[in-house]
C-alpha cells in the first residue's frame, strides 16, 4: 500500500527544486538549494496539506505556501548551527551549510530564502488569500514568534522550570508548526478557525520538541541526521526536569489533547489523524 506523505513528499521536493533552480547561478543559490533540498521530513509542509485535505482541497494549491514555510524553516536551521547559536556540524545527514560554504555564505543562504519565502506568495491564486498568508508568515517567523523563541533558546541554560521550557518551544518550535495548519484554514475559506488551529499547533511543537529531547538521549547523530547539541552547550531541555518514562508518557498526553480538540472542528481529517499518530511515535 502507498504511503500518500512519502508521494506528496516527492511532489513537494519537486516542487521546491523547481523553484529554486530559476535562481541565477552563484555560490549563494548553490548553498541555500544544498540546505533546502537536503530532504528532511518536511513536518510542516505535510502538516498543510493534510489540514487542506480535512477541508476538502488537493495538496497542490497549498505548494506556494508550503514552499515558504520550508524555506523560512530551513533558513533557521542555517542560522542555528552556525558558531554564533548551536555551533553544529550535521544536519540533514550532512555536513551544515556553513562547514561546507563558509560562515559568510551560509548567513547569505539564510537571509536568500527568507526573502525568497514570501516571494513564493505571489503563486497564490486568490490576492486576499496571499496578503494574509503574507501577514501571518511575518507574525509567525518573526520577533514575536519563531525568532522570540530563538532568543529565548540561547538563553534556555537559565531556564528555572518546565514552564520556562514550555513557553521557549511555543514560540520556537510551536510557531512554524501551527503556522501550515492556521494557513490551511485562510486558504479554505475559514479564517475564523485560525486561532483553534494556532493552540493545536502549539501542542504539536511542544510535544514535538519533547520526543527530540527523548531521542537525544536514546539515539545518537548517525540516526537522526543531525548534531546533538544540547548537553554539550548545557542547554536545558524538559528532560532536565522529568526523566525518560515521564517524557514519554507526555508525549501520549500531547497527542491525546491535540487529537481531542481536532474533535471540535467538523473536518474528515483521518489523514492529518495519521500525520499526528506518526510524529508521536517517530524514531528520528
Amino acid at each position: 500500500m502507498s504511503n500518500p506523505f512519502e508521494t506528496l513528499r516527492n511532489q513537494f521536493d519537486l516542487y521546491l527544486d523547481t523553484q529554486t533552480n530559476k535562481l541565477p547561478e552563484s555560490r549563494l543559490k548553490d548553498a541555500m538549494r544544498y540546505s533546502l533540498l537536503a530532504g528532511g521530513k518536511r513536518v510542516r509542509p505535510m502538516l498543510l496539506f493534510a489540514a487542506l485535505d480535512a477541508y476538502g482541497l488537493p495538496a497542490e494549491e497549498g505548494f506556494p505556501m508550503a514552499a515558504a514555510i520550508e524555506m523560512i524553516h530551513t533558513y533557521s536551521l542555517i542560522h542555528d548551527d552556525m558558531p554564533e547559536m548551536d555551533n553544529d556540524d550535521l544536519r540533514r545527514g550532512r555536513a551544515t551549510c556553513h562547514r561546507v560554504y563558509g560562515d559568510d555564505i551560509a548567513l547569505l543562504a539564510g537571509d536568500g530564502l527568507q526573502a525568497f519565502a514570501f516571494e513564493q506568495l505571489k503563486d497564490v491564486s486568490d490576492p486576499k488569500k496571499a496578503i494574509d498568508l503574507c501577514v501571518l508568515l511575518a507574525r509567525m517567523a518573526g520577533p514575536a514568534g519563531m525568532c522570540y523563541g530563538q532568543d529565548l533558546d540561547l538563553d534556555a541554560d537559565g531556564a528555572s522550570s518546565l514552564e520556562d521550557i514550555e513557553r521557549i518551544e511555543t514560540y520556537k518550535t510551536g510557531c512554524l508548526i501551527a503556522l501550515p495548519l492556521c494557513s490551511a484554514a485562510i486558504l479554505a475559506g475559514h479564517p475564523e478557525d485560525v486561532d483553534k488551529w494556532q493552540q493545536i499547533g502549539h501542542q504539536i511543537g511542544i510535544q514535538f520538541q519533547i520526543q527530540d529531547d527523548l531521542l537525544e538521549k536514546t539515539s545518537n547523530a548517525a540516526i537522526m541526521g543531525k548534531s546533538l547539541s544540547d548537553e554539550r552547550n548545557e542547554k536545558a531541555t524538559a528532560l532536565t526536569f522529568f526523566g525518560l518514562e515521564e517524557g514519554k508518557a507526555k508525549v501520549l498526553e500531547y497527542e491525546k489533547s491535540i487529537l481531542t480538540k481536532l474533535d471540535e472542528f467538523d473536518l474528515n481529517d483521518d489523514l492529518l489523524r495519521s500525520l499526528i499518530e506518526q510524529l508521536t511515535h517517530r524514531t528520528h
